[in-house]
């Protein structure tokens, strides 16, 4: 019999289904509930245009070129279209790189709390999973050059998911020197750059020589609030590139069509368009942290993304897992138990609250929550 390998299943989408069967508000998964009309109306358009049939396998020339101008305008990263694939979200993008790139037993090293796709990524290439520990805010830089081996692979992700934690610029030189040292590649997953606060993104391929050992996956997803639409990509040079295509021409085609259309005019929309995006999330990201802290929670505030990644007030006597099943079912709000974050699951007092939901969502999230822990106080 052939064997298979078995992958935890997904905390996330288990979350968002218990969501759906208690008839919870879902701060689980991270996915807004609305999106603008221009938005819409650019995919409407192309759809009603009839752009329906299968691009180019790598993506349409013309949003390649585009995405590559503004790369190279706005993270000062030198790249081509050539160098660029459109792929049905981030989460392709992170599997043609580990598959194509990842050679079998090879270690990649990967910063912890992991976004919970890298894992199945790395063990689906077969490779050896080493992890650099978090606290309070903070990686340890002196662990990953005690862990690095040459020609190890190095996974990022700025802003990260679940911390909100942006990677300052010191930070990345010294992840590069260390990359440059060793002879590492690095895949870095950008999917909200868009996205930060009091600190400005900075993309790891723009420092010196990095451009050419440097894997980055970004996304249209988050900044236009079109998680459904699948749409990401991935850009490289060489052969890293051209082991990237040899994967994503055999796992999906194509992304879709009439959203690559519509990408192309969601390029242009005006830098308005990103100053709301980041106000709105700002306003959102500040009431729930004044909110969570008067419930007990204690967390690091986000510098980037849409999560709180917050340790269980003292009085909860329940690990995480059990807090997010009892939470769910009791107390109509889903949240992600934040062990699944954890290599090993062996963190059991955090949970990751989502706040990409619109306000009337939160406040009646935060009413519930609050109901709900007024009762255990009372136990």
């Amino acid at each position: 019999m052939i064997k298979i390998n078995k992958f935890d299943e997904s905390m996330i989408r288990k979350m968002t289904v218990l969501a759906e069967k208690y008839n919870a508000i879902n701060l689980a998964q991270g996915f807004p509930e609305h999106t603008k009309k221009a938005i819409i109306n650019a995919a409407t358009r192309a759809i009603e245009e009839d752009k329906n049939q299968y691009t180019v396998t790598y993506g349409l020339k013309e949003l390649r070129e585009k995405l590559a101008e503004r790369i190279r305008q706005e993270r000062d990263v030198n790249i081509g279209y050539e160098d660029i694939i459109i792929t049905c979200g981030a989460s392709e993008g992170i599997i043609d790189a580990v598959l194509g790139n990842v050679p079998r037993g090879g270690n990649v090293i990967i910063f912890e709390p992991i976004y919970e796709n890298y894992i199945p990524a790395v063990q689906l290439a077969g490779g050896n999973i080493k992890t650099i520990p978090w606290d309070n805010g903070k990686f340890d830089m002196e662990q990953l050059t005690e862990v690095v081996e040459r020609g190890d692979f190095i996974i990022i992700n700025t802003p990260h998911n679940p911390t909100g934690k942006v990677f300052s610029r010191e930070e990345l030189l010294r992840i590069a020197d260390i990359a440059k040292k060793y002879d590492c590649i690095v895949i870095t997953d950008e999917t909200y750059e868009y996205l930060t606060y009091e600190k400005k993104h900075v993309s790891i391929a723009s420092l010196e020589d990095m451009g050419g050992r440097t894997i980055t996956v970004g996304s249209f997803s988050k900044t236009y609030s079109v998680t459904g639409w699948r749409m990401g990509y991935i850009y490289a040079k060489g052969l890293l590139m051209q082991n990237i295509k040899s994967v994503h021409d055999y796992l999906t085609i194509c992304a879709p069509s009439p959203f690559q259309y519509a990408a192309l005019e969601l390029l242009d929309l005006p830098h308005q368009y990103y100053e709301g995006f980041v106000e709105s999330y700002r306003k959102r990201r500040d009431f729930m942290a004044e909110e969570l802290v008067k419930c007990g929670f204690e967390f690091e505030l986000p510098q980037g993304a849409y999560y709180i990644f917050a340790k269980l007030p003292k009085f909860i006597e329940m690990n995480d897992i059990d807090f997010c099943f009892d939470l769910v079912k009791n107390g109509g709000v889903a949240l992600v138990p934040g062990s699944s974050f954890f290599y090993k699951h062996d963190n059991k007092r955090y949970v990751r609250f989502s706040f990409s939901k619109d306000m009337d969502s939160l406040k009646e999230a935060i009413k519930r929550l609050n109901s709900y822990l007024s009762k255990k106080t009372r136990k």
